[in-house]
């Protein structure tokens, strides 16, 4: 978060938006990224930039060869091909997590692998933070291998990837809609524009450096972090990450929106959940949609397809605790985040089994006993919410 402080993310982040009106050659996903290259070389180091711009281009060789051998049916291996990418990009992503999960990590895997160069990779993964991009890579590889979407070209797909102003927090965007930037038509931006632009940021910058930076200070000092010992802990610590995250996740909206690239909506007044399941439709929302799209209905569908309708309420418990499981593990590699993952499939697989039984019930739709329900629903939500803080709460920092 210490770019956001930083004067010169701003001036550059103003400067590629003059760029981008310039009407130069090409598509707007391919100005943007060609500035956001630049952008990355201004801010992290050209070392950094050039090798995220060489990791992009690996992954965009690698699906044009799928892709590729596709379309030809007497060609084999294509399955383990696939299989290999995600497993490559599976296994970087273990070793990020793991170096930010146990500080003897490099160290043990410097003294085992002599010539593999730790402290590099290591450092431009964590620089990068590449749990962000191996989603969107995810995401990537689920829209041209599976869906059939074209692939853009490596500098397009640096600003994808890779795209300065998402890379430390997100949000997580959608390839698809990343692309449909490129169908709209060049304009300026317009009175109403400018004041939703100038409205997300302001707000996330009053979330993130007054409210949340506010609440950490008055609590806990200037220079200590959040430590949880009891249930008002919890609770601050609650309120702290949804101003901290939310902050930071409206100032990169609204910068999404001034140079016209799709960057989506990461909080809708998650407090105000029915549910766990409603909690995390609203929490964290671009996460929400991409294990929708890339887990959560695969996995359903797959399962339904060989088990029948019969068993659609099981497969839809087992298909959120995957998923859920996979969210709790790409926060962090743990037993911790582990059983979290596990804990809140369980749960909303519960609730939709009871949600089914109370729609079944003809007074469930009446005003006075849906309004009872949705305050007993939040405050059910608000209790397991700050349970859950609580639980993991000292692996938080």
């Amino acid at each position: 978060m210490t770019l956001l402080i930083n004067p010169v993310f701003w001036i550059t982040a103003i400067a590629v938006y003059l760029l981008l009106q310039i009407r130069l050659p090409g598509s707007l996903t391919f100005r943007f990224g060609l500035f956001n290259f630049f952008t990355l070389i201004i801010l992290l180091g050209w070392e950094i930039a050039i090798g995220a711009l060489g990791f992009v281009f690996f992954i965009w060789l690698a699906i044009n060869l799928i892709t590729s051998l596709k379309n030809k049916p007497a060609i084999t291996g294509l399955s383990f091909l696939s299989t290999g990418l995600l497993i490559l990009l599976l296994f970087t992503f273990l070793l990020h997590k793991l170096n930010l999960a146990n500080t003897e990590f490099p160290f043990k895997l410097a003294q085992t692998i002599p010539w593999f160069p730790t402290k590099t990779l290591l450092s431009f993964l964590a620089t990068l933070s590449f749990s962000y991009i191996f989603v969107r890579c995810i995401d990537l590889i689920h829209s041209c291998v599976w869906k059939k979407t074209p692939l853009t070209d490596p500098i397009s797909l640096l600003g994808y990837i890779a795209p300065f102003h998402m890379l430390l927090a997100g949000p997580i965007n959608i390839y698809e809609e990343h692309l449909e930037a490129n169908k709209k038509p060049f304009s300026s931006i317009t009175p109403a524009a400018t004041i939703l632009i100038i409205n997300e940021i302001t707000t996330g910058l009053f979330y993130k450096f007054v409210l949340a930076e506010g609440i950490r200070v008055y609590f806990y000092g200037i220079d200590s972090n959040i430590l949880v010992v009891n249930w008002l802990d919890s609770l601050i610590l609650l309120v702290y990450v949804f101003f901290d995250f939310a902050g930071y996740s409206r100032i990169a909206r609204g910068i999404g929106l001034l140079y016209g690239i799709p960057t989506p909506i990461n909080f809708n007044a998650p407090f105000l959940a029915t549910s766990t399941t409603d909690f995390f439709t609203r929490w964290h929302m671009s996460m929400g949609q991409f294990v929708r799209r890339n887990l959560f209905s695969p996995i359903q569908l797959y399962l339904v397809r060989k088990f029948g309708l019969k068993l659609a309420p099981l497969v839809s418990v087992i298909s959120m605790m995957v998923s859920f499981t996979f969210v709790g593990l790409w926060h962090r590699l743990s037993w911790t985040w582990f059983s979290w993952g596990i804990a809140m499939g369980v749960l909303m697989g519960l609730e939709k089994f009871v949600q089914t039984i109370l729609t079944k019930q003809k007074w469930n739709q009446s005003g006075d006993f849906k309004k009872i329900t949705d305050l007993i629903g939040r405050i059910y939500v608000f209790l397991v919410i700050i349970m859950s803080f609580y639980y993991f709460s000292g692996e938080v920092f």
